[in-house]
């Protein structure tokens, strides 16, 4: 698939055939692509926990379900949770840019891929950051130091039709300075 018709036609899905389990292969490739994602001083702050089994996946929904919103996220067949770890910078870059967070980035970065890759392979994803951290982050029995960033609803969209995307025009966001 052509890169702009990918970025086109991926979307936050809502609505998943909850009857259409989600291939090994396939989270896979969307893991390796998250994986070769930029990141500074390739420190590589995330860890991606993957979750299919249905009773699991029902237990986990509790936690992102807990404001009364994401009732979708039930039919996932698969679910991400992305955490992040300490950035190991170098110690001469920690000391510049200790101010500057780097990991933020560089997850968005990872998740970014790993989305586009969901959508070239068939596959919908929704990303989801309302939940209940702490929570989630004990049923996941996180390490210290590294702490719940968001999950990401993976599965097959129950239809596949392609809203249009609302964004801010080009001059809202952009400007080139040629001078």
């Amino acid at each position: 698939m052509e890169y702009f018709d990918l970025i086109q036609q991926r979307q936050s899905c809502r609505n998943f055939d909850p009857d259409r389990p989600v291939e090994n292969k396939k989270i896979l490739r969307c893991l390796e692509a998250a994986r070769l994602a930029p990141s500074a001083c390739n420190s590589q702050p995330w860890f991606f926990h993957v979750f299919t089994n249905p009773t699991v996946l029902e237990e986990l929904c509790k936690s992102i379900q807990c404001h009364g919103s994401n009732a979708f996220a039930s039919q996932c067949r698969a679910l991400v949770v992305v955490a992040e770890q300490k950035a190991k910078l170098k110690p001469a870059v920690e000391a510049a840019l200790g101010s500057q967070h780097f990991a933020e980035i560089d997850i968005g970065l990872a998740v970014a891929q790993f989305c586009l890759a969901a959508t070239e392979q068939g596959l919908s994803t929704c990303i989801l950051g309302w939940m209940d951290e702490e929570e989630m982050g004990r049923r996941l029995r996180l390490a210290a130091g590294s702490r719940v960033r968001l999950a990401i609803g993976i599965g097959y969209a129950a239809e596949e039709t392609i809203r249009p995307k609302k964004r801010k025009r080009l001059e809202e966001m952009a400007c080139i300075y040629d001078a």
